[in-house]
This record gives C-alpha cells, sequence and structure tokens, in this order.
C-alpha cells in the first residue's frame, strides 16, 4: 500500500503539478540511486533511508490531502543531515564521483529546504494550503 500510494502521488504530481513533478524527480531519482550505488558509506544509507522513507510519508499526506503544502513537512528528518553531509563533503580531500554526488545532495537538499520552509508558512499563514498549478 505504501509503495502504490508513493507512486499514485508522483502519478497525481506530474499529471496535474508538472513543475512539482519535475523537481521531485531531480531530488529523489540521484538521491535513491546514488543511495544505492554508494549504500556501504553511512552518509549515502541516511540518504537513502530519509528519502525512501520521506516519500512514503508525503504520499500518505497527499493521499488524504491532495497537493497539499503539508508534504513539505516530511524533510524535516533533513535539517540535521544537511549540515552533517555538508561538513563530510567539506572534509573530502579528494574530487571524485562520490564527492560529486554528495555536492549535488547537498545542493537539492539545501533549495528543497528552503522550498519546504515556504511551502510550510504559506500553509500555516495562509489558506494557500495548495501547491501552485492544482485545482483547490
Amino acid at each position: 500500500m505504501l509503495i502504490r500510494d508513493s507512486f499514485a502521488m508522483i502519478t497525481d504530481l506530474r499529471r496535474n503539478a508538472p513543475g512539482i513533478g519535475h523537481w521531485g524527480a531531480a531530488l529523489n531519482i540521484p538521491h535513491v540511486v546514488g543511495g544505492l550505488i554508494f549504500i556501504q558509506q553511512l552518509e549515502a544509507l541516511l540518504v537513502l533511508v530519509t528519502c525512501v522513507v520521506s516519500v512514503m510519508v508525503a504520499a500518505q499526506i497527499h493521499k488524504r490531502a491532495p497537493y497539499s503544502r503539508l508534504t513539505s513537512i516530511v524533510h524535516v528528518v533533513w535539517l540535521p543531515l544537511f549540515p552533517y553531509l555538508v561538513m563530510v563533503l567539506m572534509a573530502r580531500p579528494e574530487v571524485d564521483i562520490y564527492g560529486a554526488w554528495l555536492a549535488y545532495v547537498a545542493v537539492t537538499m539545501g533549495i528543497s529546504l528552503v522550498l519546504d520552509a515556504r511551502n510550510l508558512v504559506l500553509y500555516a499563514t495562509s489558506r494557500d494550503r495548495q501547491f501552485e498549478g492544482t485545482a483547490s
């Protein structure tokens, strides 16, 4: 059920909110694929687990309140992970494919956290509780 709900959410977003669907793909696909490729690294495992769990929880929110900005709350687990990834990345002396993946994850995670903060403020302070481009 959790996986089916996740795919239903992704399908809904791609169909009715393509900008969010594209951003979700750019955010989640590299995080999951890299997490699987580099799974022996603690950081990769943490990224993989938080990404998969976040999508499954967001799907449950979406199931009950389609296109809700409240789905941004799922990335709260990234608040401690983001600075940790930045510290690990800055401490790496070599530039390699793993470092490039970590940099991509840190940049997209940072952007997402800013967008999430905006969405949660809008959700809490206005009637604008759904993502742009979706029907009320």
